[in-house]
């Protein structure tokens, strides 16, 4: 039996807020989560995945993997950093080695006892390279590396291209393209199952391929230019306009312009605004005419707050950040290189500043704490609109994320 081990190291951190419900494994770039590109890599593996301890229950829920223990059996074992983006497989024969880029762990092949005596808490709170150095041999590896959320955007585009050149290879149309809909470049073009091309409708693949999934709705007058994913299940609303590196994930609801931008999972965005080069985590709803700011006037390199720390980010391009379970309301103005943490109200016409901490209610009145139990009651019926009930461990991580982030929002707060 094959043994791969996907993992999060002591770096997860500087992508909050993005990973606060979710291990590094499962951020979207291009067609895949990290995870699932490592299983079309190896369909015959058996998977462990190490992530953070309050995040094992509700992985064991979703997944089938064996979550932060070994498999008994593992006397050999190839370890993939989940903030890798690893487009060709690392071979799993071989002597035991240590892939490294820029002092960062990529991947590492092991076997019996170094294997064995590896555990999550460690990848989170060692230096792993440091620790088997000695005894295994090194070697530079160059694959892109995810540190912040603007790494996610520099790749996203790039990646879709990639991802379907690997994994979908050529067009294909399976589902249904009423009359009046135009291909341009249709063998980079792939629909689903079940999905349907309303009238009027432009899916233009000459500078990127076009990937849509099963029972996904495109409705009329609507442009698509590639590359672009559009995930099962989503809709794209009448007139939008979704442009290069728009990446959709399932079950999500959009509408106007969006470029360069990714919805993790059931977000709604379906009335007329701008958003790009961003990165919107699951439940989130943009209200009608929120528009965000991803090129600074004087054209220079933006600049982010990321907690008490300014990040010159060498982007002249980029949206923002925003985690789960966030809402704006209607007309919000989002500036460039904002950060917005987990279960956050934006209900301002001006501009909210550009980084907010988790359960944070923003308005003209000011800051305060957006109450727990009221934000969880909101999340739970935002939920069940979409036929999901929050599980126990759900919960478990809401609650654990309000607690987590607590002394931050007293902070911002006392300023």
């Amino acid at each position: 039996m094959q043994h791969i081990c996907v993992f999060e190291d002591s770096r997860h951190s500087q992508l909050i807020p993005l990973v606060y419900t979710r291990p590094v494994f499962e951020l979207r770039c291009g067609l895949f989560t990290t995870l699932e590109r490592t299983i079309k890599h190896y369909p015959h593996a058996a998977i462990t995945l190490f992530c953070r301890n309050y995040l094992s229950d509700v992985l064991q829920e979703r997944l089938t993997h064996r979550v932060n223990t070994l498999h008994a059996s593992d006397d050999t074992c190839l370890f993939l950093n989940g903030r890798a983006i690893i487009s060709l497989p690392v071979s799993l024969e071989g002597p035991e080695e240590l892939g490294v880029q820029d002092n960062t762990l990529v991947y590492a092949r092991l076997k019996g006892n170094n294997a064995k005596k590896i555990s999550y808490e460690k990848f989170l709170t060692q230096d792993v390279i440091e620790m088997l150095k000695d005894t295994v041999r090194v070697v530079d590896t160059h694959v892109p590396i995810v540190n912040y959320f603007w790494d996610i955007i520099k790749h996203n585009k790039s990646q879709i291209e990639k991802d379907f050149m690997l994994f979908v290879k050529e067009g294909s149309i399976s589902g249904k393209l009423y009359e009046g809909v135009h291909l341009i470049n249709e063998d980079q073009i792939f629909i689903g199952k079940d999905s349907r091309m309303k009238p009027g409708c432009a899916l233009d693949a000459e500078n990127g391929p076009i990937y849509i999934g099963n029972n996904v709705t495109i409705a009329p007058n609507t442009t698509i230019e590639g590359p672009v994913y559009i995930g099962n299940h989503s809709i794209v609303q009448s007139n939008s306009r979704i442009r290069g590196g728009a990446n959709i994930g399932e079950v999500c609801k959009v509408g106007g312009e969006i470029v360069n931008t990714i919805f993790h999972s059931y977000s709604n965005k379906q009335h007329d605004g701008f958003l790009g080069d961003s990165y919107l985590g699951s439940w989130v709803n943009i209200g009608a005419d929120t528009v965000n700011s991803n090129l600074l006037n004087t054209y220079g390199n933006i600049k982010v707050e990321l907690g008490e720390n300014i990040i010159n980010t060498n982007h002249m391009f980029l949206g923002m950040a925003m985690g789960d379970h966030n809402k704006t309301a209607i007309n919000t103005t989002i500036m460039t290189g904002s950060i917005f943490g987990f279960a956050c109200n934006i209900i301002t016409p001006t501009f909210p500043p550009k980084y907010l901490p988790s359960f944070t209610w923003y308005s003209d009145n000011g800051t305060k704490v957006y109450i727990l139990e009221k934000a969880l009651q909101v999340a739970k019926i935002v939920m069940k609109r979409r036929d999901k009930e929050m599980t126990p461990a759900e919960e478990h991580i809401f609650r654990t994320v309000f607690q987590l982030t607590e002394k931050e929002r007293t902070s911002v707060k006392n300023k």
